[in-house]
């Protein structure tokens, strides 16, 4: 295959993405060790799915839907087993803030911009996949900004800049494995989104999402000091 100067732009973007991401993880505390390895993983795995589609191992002459459901799958359970199992990159996971997350979905704005320039989709999936992106990488700036605004109101943010990003994915996966993919052969472009940038935007979003659960622990010693439950038994007074 013959890339074009936009795959080499878009390669360029990526990898500016993933030194965004070890930076939040460095900000959360995670060490040299854990940054190096981490590092090293994104950019290995980056280089092989451009090598599988240089050498047409994943040729746009018709990727089959089950070959791009697991070129999107098993990245994002390859993460998530990753940071659960690793326990310097859980913690650092952990520690990142509600900002951080929301700061590293804004660039989905970016790559849905990018999607208008690939060359063998319908036009109006490259509407709804481009806008949609758009929309959810808006929608993180605008949480962040609501949430400097409200710093008490974290919850909100995290929903605000997560469900938009949820939705555009649940929505593009579904009409691209079923529809597109039926009867289009994507183009270099096309798989290495799904290839890199999408499974480490999945993962954002399900560890910016499980901080609700955090905030709920949190709000929940508050909010039990002003309500004692009513089968709590009253402790007798010291004689």
């Amino acid at each position: 295959m013959h890339e074009t100067p936009y795959a080499y732009i878009l390669v360029v973007i990526e990898l500016l993405f993933t030194s965004m991401l070890l930076a939040a993880l460095r900000r959360a505390g995670a060490r040299r060790r854990t940054l190096v390895l981490s590092g090293g993983v994104l950019v290995l795995w980056l280089t092989a799915a451009y090598g599988l589609l240089a050498t047409g191992s994943l040729a746009a002459t018709g990727m089959p839907r089950t070959a791009f459901t697991l070129a999107v799958a098993l990245p994002t359970v390859g993460g998530l087993l990753a940071v659960f199992l690793w326990r310097p990159l859980r913690s650092a996971v952990s520690a990142m803030p509600t900002r951080s997350f929301l700061r590293l979905q804004r660039m989905r704005a970016v790559f849905g911009s990018l999607f208008f320039f690939t060359a063998a989709l319908p036009a109006w999936f490259q509407y709804v996949g481009g806008l949609g992106d758009v929309a959810a990488g808006t929608a993180a700036l605008l949480a962040l900004a609501y949430l400097r605004a409200h710093p008490d109101r974290e919850r909100r943010a995290v929903l605000v800049g997560n469900l938009p990003g949820v939705l555009d994915f649940v929505v593009v996966m579904t009409l691209g494995v079923f529809v597109v993919l039926r009867d289009h052969a994507p183009d270099f472009a096309f798989n290495l989104i799904p290839l890199y940038v999408v499974p480490l935007f999945i993962l954002l979003h399900v560890f910016s999402l499980r901080r609700l659960g955090h905030l709920h622990e949190l709000a929940a010693p508050q909010s039990g000091t002003r309500t004692p439950h009513p089968l709590a038994t009253e402790v007798p007074p010291h004689v």
